[in-house]
């Protein structure tokens, strides 16, 4: 059987300078709330601050403070706590003044005990009411200021999927006449080779090989984007992600080279297979890799990419030399549109596609940066039943 906890009985704060009429209301109200007292309004205040009562009971007529000032301090406070007033004999007048100023209620002495408790009954649950209204409200505004955020971030996200199909048709066809020219000059190439150019001929089939490559990621791209944010909708297949990360590497090399960014791959020499789509990876890895040339790319830095295997995943770092991410910047680099880089020449997309298919991927990713140092991102995924 499921018992739930009983709710913490109502405060009620106590100001009076008299000690019978405090310490009887005290009496009183001490079986069914939580009472604290005090004997001037200084001291009242204070406990305002600590304990944050449902509801304040002050006498009007008190020595240094009184209780028309206490009230106007209590307002400044909180203008929503209940306050009731406490008047003596003769004191009506000051009552009535006290209410026009914002007092919820007042209580001739000597009280009746069941009308106090009726009436400090009524503005407890008044101040809780209030006070769960503000709380429902602030959620309210809270929420309707996320839905906002999200709201706009979908807007932008259609815009870009509506202007992805003009996108694809216009990059496809100069991309379908460079793959043309690049089987043109792999088979002149291949014609072209004899004992004195063969050195020269080899790198650059090579490069031509790199080339050849990108174009075909590039044509793969722009496919996806005709149907942008279903990252992983292909079946996933067997994928050596060690042969990628490897592959990836030598594409990005001659831009680190031109940057003056010395470039190291430490790549397991076995291969290290997981589930997945070969083309979401790719891409994935490359904006990760060519992000941390950039960063090393002012300071002539390094970037250091391994691939291991570590507790059945596929452990994949990259590290650079840059000057590093702000800690207040970490926590947005995985949404979309947040760039770092200066001039703000970059989409603010590479990151946030990085880790959607890494989640879909069922893997995670990590970075840990410090200023003036550099940063390493660490990229998880599981790693394929053997």
């Amino acid at each position: 059987m499921h018992i739930s906890a009983a709710p913490d009985p109502a405060k009620v704060l106590i100001i009076d300078d008299e000690i019978g009429p405090r310490e009887s209301l005290r009496m009183l109200l001490k079986p069914s709330y939580q009472v604290h007292t005090a004997e001037n309004v200084e001291t009242g205040l204070q406990l305002l601050q600590e304990k944050r009562p449902d509801t304040i009971v002050m006498d009007i007529r008190m020595p240094g403070m009184n209780g028309i000032d206490g009230l106007r301090r209590i307002r400044e406070i909180d203008p929503h706590l209940s306050v009731i007033m406490f008047t003596g004999f003769g004191a009506l007048e000051t009552a009535q003044e006290a209410l026009r100023l914002g007092a919820n209620d007042y209580i001739n002495k000597p009280f009746d005990a069941v009308q106090m408790r009726e009436v400090i009954g009524r503005n407890v649950e008044r101040t809780r009411l209030q006070r769960q209204s503000e709380t429902t409200a602030h959620e309210l505004q809270e929420l309707n200021e996320r839905l906002r955020n999200e709201l706009a971030q979908k807007e932008r996200l259609a815009s870009l999927g509506q202007a992805s199909a003009e996108f694809v048709h216009d990059l496809s066809n100069p991309l379908t006449i460079v793959w043309g020219y690049v089987q043109i000059l792999a088979k002149k190439l291949e014609q072209s080779g004899d004992g004195n150019n063969g050195e020269r001929n080899a790198s650059s089939s090579r490069e031509l090989h790199i080339i050849e490559q990108n174009v075909r990621l590039c044509r793969e791209l722009l496919t996806m984007w005709q149907s942008y944010g279903r990252v992983g909708a292909s079946k996933p297949k067997p994928v050596s992600i060690s042969s990628i990360v490897q592959d990836v590497g030598r594409g990005v090399s001659g831009m680190a080279s031109q940057n003056g960014v010395q470039l190291d791959c430490e790549i397991a020499d076995e291969e290290l297979i997981i589930l997945g789509d070969p083309t979401q990876l790719t891409r994935a890895l490359q904006n990760v890799i060519v992000n941390a040339i950039q960063a090393a790319t002012e300071k002539h830095g390094k970037v250091v990419v391994n691939c291991r295997e570590k507790d059945l995943y596929a452990d994949i770092q990259v590290r650079d030399t840059g000057y590093g991410i702000a800690a207040d910047e970490i926590g947005k680099i995985f949404e979309p549109y947040f760039t770092t880089k200066q001039g703000k020449n970059g989409t603010g997309l590479g990151l946030y596609i990085t880790k959607k298919v890494i989640d879909d991927h069922h893997g995670s990713i990590e970075v840990a940066s410090t200023l003036g140092v550099g940063t390493t991102f660490t990229l998880r995924l599981p790693l394929a039943d053997k």
